[in-house]
């Protein structure tokens, strides 16, 4: 008889963001001896796709070829029958919405866990009808059986601001694959870089919350010998684009689109810039820190202050504005960053075994 848990992992789709490579990673590490993950995306598609191809044999993935979330949750539902889980796992936020409003119409013993990918009371803000979503966080979220955030800051944000109950929630950091990134991070570094520069490199989605508006601008109070990268792609290109020209910094600062590979960029750049107006757990600074690279960052809501060690891993900003970036990012020039001791600490922390161990004993936990 095979005792092994059989877990639903569930995501909307595989573009391009820090939750689709933490479930990756999971997927790809979970003991196999004590799970049997199955991989359900609502709609197959998105940047990672290829990644699908490196998952190990035994992961089977279906395809719910949902493109909209109201004709979703039926397909989910039927999934769910079909599947039979012991545990239902899902992330990201309208996601782990409707699996919590359609959780009260199973069997107690499937055990429903969400991984919140952002801090919510600032993301619901950017939503169509901000109300609405609030109403949902404070009324149905507590129907998980846990609720795993990537940071004590968005735990706390759920238990404060939504009622979440303290005791459903679980603090789990993010999984980096060190090994992973270290050898992507060895590929060619020719041409990724203007020589003789200070190069700075800042990735992530072209959107509001990156806060890549607010770092252009602080171009405008950098010397010349600094130039910027930006890797991303998103629908704030244009803009950004304009405000480029309209400061006329086309020559100090690039936007190179989405990149296959970052890690080779990362490693080779001086500083990794992070000008996020809000965060839940920045993958990007782990990934930058396992390089060895330091980070410059604002201490804005979210985890980010959880996982920089200022003065050590890099420079956390108090003030959100670009004249404080610039002069932070001038001070962190002057430091002599030890990378070893910033590799060390990356993998330390957050290393995949660690973390994917922190998941497997959360499960465990529930389902026994």
């Amino acid at each position: 008889m095979d005792v092994r848990k059989k877990i639903m992992i569930i995501m909307p789709s595989l573009s391009g963001g820090g939750a689709e490579r933490v479930m990756l990673t999971l997927v790809k590490h979970i003991n196999r001896e004590k799970f049997i993950p199955v991989f359900v995306l609502m709609k197959k598609e998105g940047r990672f796709l290829h990644v699908l191809e490196t998952l190990p044999k035994d992961v089977e993935v279906i395809d719910l070829d949902a493109s909209q979330a109201r004709y979703a949750i039926f397909k989910i539902a039927k999934a769910i029958r079909e599947i039979k889980p012991d545990i239902v796992f899902s992330t990201l936020g309208y996601l782990n919405l409707l699996i919590a409003i359609i959780r009260p119409f199973y069997s107690k013993k499937i055990k429903f866990i969400s991984r919140e990918s952002n801090t919510v009371s600032v993301e619901n803000k950017q939503e169509k009808y901000p109300k609405l979503f609030d109403w949902l966080y404070k009324n149905v979220y507590n129907n998980f059986d846990l609720i795993i955030t990537q940071s004590k800051y968005m735990r706390d944000d759920l238990v404060e601001n939504f009622g979440t109950k303290k005791d459903k929630t679980a603090i789990i950091y993010n999984p980096v694959d060190i090994d992973n990134i270290l050898k992507k991070s060895e590929e060619s570094e020719s041409g990724l870089f203007p020589k003789d520069k200070i190069n700075l490199i800042a990735a992530g989605r072209l959107a509001p919350q990156k806060g890549f508006d607010v770092l252009i601008e602080t171009m405008s109070q950098l010397e010349d010998k600094f130039h910027l990268t930006i890797l991303g792609e998103g629908d704030d290109e244009q803009a950004l684009k304009e405000q480029i020209k309209m400061l006329k910094l086309e020559d100090r600062i690039t936007l190179s689109g989405f990149a296959e590979n970052p890690y080779n960029y990362f490693k080779h750049a001086d500083l990794f810039i992070l000008s996020s107006r809000y965060e839940g757990l920045p993958n990007v600074v782990l990934e930058a820190n396992v390089c060895g690279t330091p980070c410059v960052a604002f201490d804005t809501p979210g985890g980010t202050a959880e996982v920089i060690e200022d003065g050590k891993t890099g420079v956390l900003v108090k003030e959100f504005s670009a004249t404080a970036l610039a002069n932070a990012i001038k001070k962190a020039t002057s430091i002599d960053f030890d990378t070893d001791y910033i590799h060390s600490f990356c993998k330390t922390n957050f290393n995949v075994k660690k973390i994917v161990k922190e998941y497997e004993l959360n499960f465990i936990d529930k389902v026994d």
